[in-house]
């Protein structure tokens, strides 16, 4: 999957077509490595990014849990297709281990089952 045709028509710039487009041939490497790759859009992991008129680009993920030790080496994947492109003069990538990923993140294609999914007991949420 490249990135689907709803997002493509929200890209402002040719510029926003390159960065999803690179950043969508990146893929999880805990996803790969359990056998159903999905890339940082279909797990959910892109939160945004912008670009300074300059070329200077940034760009925000989020990890499935705080302690993610595969973050390492998806950022550096995409710091170097970033810049590859044209027009791109610079690259920081910033991770978000804050924000409250879940499953519901992911992309719906038939493949999004986890049916015994649980926080991290460190990461559940008070309902007070």
């Amino acid at each position: 999957m490249i990135v689907d045709e709803a997002f493509r028509e929200r890209c402002a710039s040719p510029l926003d077509h390159a960065v999803s487009t690179a950043l969508s041939g990146i893929y999880d490497p805990c996803s790969v490595a359990a056998g159903r790759p999905k890339n940082l859009f279909e797990m959910g992991l892109v939160l945004g990014w912008e670009a300074s008129p300059e070329g200077a680009l940034t760009v925000r993920f989020c990890v499935t849990f705080a302690g993610c030790t595969m973050a390492p080496h998806f950022v550096e994947a995409a710091r170097r297709e970033l810049l590859a492109i044209n027009g791109v003069t610079g690259v920081t990538i910033d991770v978000d281990t804050t924000f409250f990923w879940t499953p519901e993140r992911m992309a719906i294609d038939g493949d999004r089952e986890f049916p015994d999914y649980q926080p991290q007991a460190w990461r559940k949420r008070s309902d007070g």
